[in-house]
């Protein structure tokens, strides 16, 4: 599976100059592939025991979600129309800014600037594999909110600087929030380590991410194909070109959280090797958090 080098794009992933310039901006519409198929971003209100699904759909290169969507417990799936992963990392706009404030202000960047105070991470599905998709669960208050892929292409192109982002607006909600889903695991992001409360299982695991630490952080989960291992996994992390294929496949995460943050997600799993990592760059030297020790193998039997 071809997967692009992510630690390439380290020093836009924690919302700093990621697109410094000519971001084009993705409407929010219908997307079609190129097989004919079409995949509708929609919304549909929880009751009062689930959460507010909503689909988003990815492709090369948009991302088309419903402009507005209610208040309240909200499991954003992703579903990937294109031939390159793709994520759906959710940026709160605060302090009263807009999405076209939010994509003025990527425009007018420089390199190796500070994001506004205003941009806030707050979760998103990750690693949703071409022809696959990726969920992820979070209560999203009302507000203006961004979406927007940070993973490059092979070209080491950041997505978002193809036009890979929308905007969301979250409006009050009418009705009483759905209660969160029960974890059989709570995963807690620190520095630099991926912390569980019970081990994870095989079957269904309803993972609670949760980032204790004073600065972003996300969680991918790759499953090692048959017969790699963690070394070979390591030897593909270097910011290189030498070999764009990962040893292994994308099963899903949640993009960053800032401190305090958490959200939900699922993850169904067969006996395997596996191996958590985190891509995001450091706040002291920018180098990816895997760097730092950041990347943990884990196996299911």
């Amino acid at each position: 599976m071809h997967y692009p080098r992510i630690s390439r794009v380290a020093p836009m992933l924690a919302v700093v100059a990621f697109v410094a310039c000519s971001v084009k901006e993705a409407p929010n519409s219908v997307a079609t592939d190129t097989a004919g198929a079409t995949a509708t971003a929609t919304a549909t209100a929880g009751n009062a025991n689930a959460a507010n699904l909503v689909h988003v759909v990815a492709k090369d290169f948009s991302l088309t979600a419903p402009a507005q969507i209610p208040a309240g417990l909200t499991t954003l799936h992703l579903m990937n129309e294109g031939k390159e992963i793709h994520q759906a990392q959710v940026l709160k706009l605060t302090e009263g800014k807009t999405y076209a404030d939010f994509s003025a202000a990527l425009k007018a960047m420089k390199p190796d600037t500070p994001p506004p105070s205003w941009v806030v991470p707050a979760g998103g599905p990750n690693a949703a594999p071409p022809g696959g998709t990726a969920a992820a669960t979070s209560t999203l208050e009302p507000g203006n909110y961004a979406l927007i892929c940070f993973i490059p292409s092979s070209d080491g192109v950041p997505h978002a600087m193809k036009g890979m982002m929308t905007g969301l607006v979250v409006t009050t909600a009418t009705a009483a929030p759905a209660p969160e889903p029960t974890p059989t695991t709570t995963l807690t992001l620190v520095d630099y380590k991926f912390n569980f409360s019970t081990p994870l299982k095989s079957g269904e695991n309803v993972i609670r991410v949760e980032n204790s630490a004073n600065q972003p952080h996300e969680v991918v989960l790759f499953k090692l194909a048959a017969g790699k291992t963690m070394k070979d996994f390591e030897a593909w992390l270097p910011v290189s070109d030498k070999d764009p294929n990962v040893p292994g496949a994308a099963a899903g995460g949640v993009v960053g959280l800032v401190k305090g943050e958490h959200a939900f997600f699922t993850a169904n799993l067969d006996a395997g090797d596996y191996v958590l990592i985190c891509f995001l760059p450091d706040s002291k030297d920018g180098k990816p958090h895997f760097v730092h020790g950041m990347v943990q193998p884990i196996k299911i039997t």
